[in-house]
């Protein structure tokens, strides 16, 4: 096979390559999983500018190389579902270029196109360049270490006609030192290429002077990038990447029987990894791949056979022991070893037909082979595995549809989420709903605003029109009753895969302003009667400082209760401007105005921050009364606070100040 020929297939398979890692990448994987959460937040905090050489996760030691690399990526792209995967999908394409590039070095321009083609196709590289983590750099450090030593040492056993160039030596040392910041697994890497480049020292009738001067230059690049990571390594020895790169499990017979059923029969079980039962290569192409390494080993004297023999040697039993059950990440840096030596065997048995058309059966063999490989991932990534419900659980889907339909629809439209965890707790190993969604988005941009619509709704900008989002799978059944009146005016949408019931387009601005109308003569409102003018009954709307205004109230609370029992107190309000960041409403029930209240409850129900001017705020507090309540009558006062200084907002009667609370009826209380 002639150069340009073998240039122009390979060109055809990357772009199937590039076809079959872009088609759906927002989409499938639907969303992020546990470890690719884990992986984001190191990329953020690489982001905001505190950078370790090695991150503390929850007591386990997690590099920053990656998180580096994919901010700076991301700082281009933008973030989101399609902005952290793109990354990967840029690394699985070099990889495949410098596969083909190996494999020619190595063992011919069809060893090198055969190589290319397995990897192009298989699922778990495929699956590999769609996801956030530092595996799916194996593959590619794995080919550039390999290609490096291949184009730095005479790996034909013959003299260069040429004296060697400093180049690829210091792109060897670069790889080898940086290769400690991204993966645990380059302790063994350098292991592996320290032996080769022993091997070529001690067979050294090939090697020069100046290659051998060339291979210590390497050495000391790679000593002088790797310093800062050993003193870590040193400082904080339970973090350090030899550690773990070590931790094997404890039934290593059992575990390696296991991976190698995994390679050609059983596969991967994890539905993050691989459709479960799927195995990492066919039959057939293990048939090749077998083909390749006793060639390999028949000419094991040849410096080029002993460097794969040497990346097998070193990768393959340490990663088919790492679990007791097969995982394909841990075979990552394997990938393109299985490749090259399937190239091998394929070339091998090309080269082994006596006539032109045995050469072109094989040629046509193997067409046919690559086909079906095809066609079998793209039956099982996009089909199977996109409809596995265990995959769907596993990466959130409904958050990540929910992102989805938020990118690929108007940011025009105000968006309200519901969700239970309006502040959530961004110190969490896990992340909560909120924030997971936040990390999805494509457009960050999008201006949201988040309530726990079991106790509050937000109507934007009065009402004319927005999208009510609900992030929890029982978001909607768990709405407020007394809100529903206003949400059930709305229509579901169905589009897409995005989960049913969970958004409402909603538009009650007709509705909403005939309701705040009415409270000019049903909801009556007393000043506080330590403020100046007395208590005097006025009716609203009030203005309150902080730019916030109290629309009125819907009197949901009966006239009658016992100790014990729940008074629900629906309130309404608006946003006039920015309102404060930490602004927080109080509902007290009193038996004497100027004592301290029998039952409050201080809600935290929105997300002030988020709000705009002209969003209008349903608030439901529910109160419990004490059980040792006395019988008599109770009033009801509300009113808004700053949170962090504890600043009760000033209520307003045009411009004067009238107190800092409000008084909107009573309750009696029998035993």
């Amino acid at each position: 096979m002639s150069n340009r020929l073998s240039y122009a297939i390979t060109v055809v398979i990357l772009l199937f390559a590039a076809i079959l890692r872009l088609w759906d990448l927002t989409t499938l994987p639907p969303g992020l999983n546990a470890d690719e959460i884990l992986n984001l937040r190191i990329t953020e905090t690489v982001r905001e500018g505190r950078l370790e050489l090695i991150y503390d996760v929850d007591g386990a030691g997690r590099e920053s190389g990656y998180g580096t690399l994919l901010a700076a990526s991301t700082s281009a792209t933008g973030a989101g579902l399609l902005g952290y995967r793109i990354f990967s999908v840029w690394i699985g394409m070099i990889t495949l270029a410098l596969v083909y590039a190996l494999g020619t070095r190595l063992f011919g321009t069809l060893a090198g196109v055969a190589a290319t083609a397995l990897l192009a196709v298989n699922m778990a590289h495929t699956l590999l360049t769609r996801s956030i983590t530092p595996d799916m750099l194996l593959p590619l450090f794995v080919t550039a270490v390999l290609l490096a030593l291949a184009r730095s040492l005479p790996v034909y056993g013959q003299r260069p006609y040429r004296e060697p160039k400093a180049t690829p030596f210091a792109a060897l040392g670069i790889l080898l030192g940086l290769g400690f910041y991204i993966h645990p697994l380059n302790f063994v890497i350098v292991l592996m290429s320290m032996a080769f480049i022993a091997y070529m020292l001690l067979n050294g009738r090939s090697m020069t002077r100046r290659t051998i001067s060339f291979t210590w230059f390497a050495v000391v690049v790679m000593i002088v990038f790797a310093t800062p990571y050993v003193i870590a390594s040193l400082q904080s020895p339970e973090l350090a990447g030899a550690r773990r790169v070590l931790e094997v499990s404890p039934r290593v017979l059992t575990s390696f029987i296991n991976g190698l059923n995994g390679l050609f029969i059983q596969g991967d079980v994890y539905p993050t990894h691989n459709l479960p039962g799927r195995p990492l290569l066919d039959l057939v192409s293990g048939l090749f791949l077998v083909i390749g390494l006793i060639v390999a080993l028949r000419a094991w004297r040849q410096s080029r056979f002993v460097l794969i023999l040497l990346a097998l040697l070193f990768l393959g039993p340490l990663a088919l022991v790492a679990s007791e059950t097969p995982e394909f990440p841990t075979l990552a840096g394997l990938l393109p070893v299985f490749a090259l030596l399937f190239g091998l065997g394929v070339s091998t048995l090309y080269h082994s037909f006596p006539t032109r058309m045995g050469r072109r059966i094989g040629a046509v063999g193997l067409v046919v082979l690559v086909l079906f490989n095809l066609q079998w991932t793209i039956r099982d990534l996009f089909i199977n595995w996109r409809a596995l419900p265990e995959m769907r659980a596993a990466y959130d889907s409904r958050i990540g549809e929910i992102a989805h339909y938020i990118d690929t629809t108007s940011n025009d439209i105000p968006t309200v989420i519901c969700t239970r965890a309006v502040f959530p707790n961004t110190a969490a190993l896990a992340l909560e709903a909120p924030l997971k969604l936040a990390l999805m988005l494509q457009r960050p941009s999008t201006t949201l605003r988040y309530a726990d619509c079991s106790e509050a709704l937000i109507l934007s900008s009065a009402g004319e029109g927005e999208r009510l989002i609900f992030l929890d799978p029982d978001g909607y059944t768990t709405f407020n009753p007394y809100l529903s009146r206003m949400a059930d005016q709305g229509t579901f949408v169905e589009a897409g895969d995005l989960p049913p019931q969970s958004v409402i387009l909603l538009d009650v601005a007709d509705q909403l302003a005939d309701r705040v109308g009415a409270f000019t003569t049903t909801a009556p409102v007393a000043f506080a009667p330590e403020a100046p003018g007395a208590n005097r009954v006025t009716a609203p709307p009030i203005r309150l400082g902080g730019n916030v205004t109290f629309l009125g109230y819907d009197q949901i609370w009966a006239e009658e209760y016992r100790p014990g029992d729940l008074v629900p107190i629906l309130t309404y309000w608006r946003i006039d401007g920015t309102p404060p960041a930490d602004l927080r409403l109080f509902t007290h029930i009193l038996g004497d105005p100027g004592a301290r209240p029998v039952a409050q409850t201080d809600p935290r129900s929105i997300r002030p921050d988020r709000m705009a001017a002209r969003d209008v705020w349903l608030q439901v507090s529910y109160i419990q009364l004490p059980f040792a309540l006395r019988a008599g009558t109770y009033g009801i006062s509300v009113g808004a606070y700053e949170d962090n200084t504890d600043t009760r907002l000033a209520v307003f009667e045009g411009e004067q100040a009238r107190g800092t609370r409000l008084f909107i009826g009573q309750l009696r209380v029998v035993r």
